[in-house]
């Protein structure tokens, strides 16, 4: 990514919404970013709104939003950003802001206690029969349950859960078996036995 496109529409927002800070964030701040990906930044501002602005600057679409100075006091309703890297810091607030995110960040969420975790358990098993129907409302379940393992899996063991995309690359990187299960498990040619022992696998944990 030209640095010079960021800057571009950095400026642009900066400008359009007397932005005093910008953080840039996502795909393109990780370096992971392919032709399809959005230019997510977040701006404050002293203006006393939020907004999402997606405009497209020299062809990117961007995913920009836009926050009022005032909640940079609640840094833990940012955590999405803590991977993020300033482009605009011109009070000096960014800097300390995205520390303490950081900061919150490392310590990471609170484990479920042994009563949501027992609840969360019982509900994939009780969904992986119901499942198993052979009609509609089982086919349903059978995706509802697997939509939502990945979240369960990581609120169990304690870890913060950013989507998809991140979660199943740190499972890759960190928990390489627990990676195939889900990759078997979510494949188009997945076999009963594959989500079984998935389901399994969670429980266990």
């Amino acid at each position: 990514m030209n640095n010079e496109h960021i800057k571009k529409a950095a400026d642009y927002l900066s400008d359009k919404y007397e932005g005093h800070s910008v953080i840039l964030y996502g795909s393109y701040a990780n370096g992971d970013y392919t032709d399809e990906s959005d230019l997510d930044l977040m701006i404050f501002s002293d203006l006393n709104f939020k907004r999402n602005d997606t405009s497209r600057i020299d062809g990117l679409l961007l995913d920009a939003w836009i926050h009022p100075t005032s909640s940079m006091d609640d840094p833990a309703r940012f955590l999405h950003i803590h991977d993020g890297v300033i482009v605009t810091d011109s009070r000096g607030l960014a800097a300390p802001f995205l520390e303490k995110i950081q900061s919150i960040f490392a310590k990471g969420p609170e484990k479920s206690g042994p009563e949501e975790a027992d609840f969360q358990k019982a509900w994939l098993q009780k969904m992986l029969k119901r499942a198993g129907k052979g009609d509609a409302e089982g086919d349903f379940r059978y995706h509802w349950m697997l939509t939502d393992s990945l979240e369960i899996y990581f609120k169990l063991k304690g870890r913060w859960y950013w989507g998809p995309k991140k979660s199943l690359r740190w499972l890759e990187q960190h928990e390489p078996g627990t990676y195939l299960l889900f990759r078997k498990a979510l494949s188009p040619l997945a076999g009963q036995e594959d989500v079984s022992e998935l389901i399994g696998h969670i429980v266990e944990s």
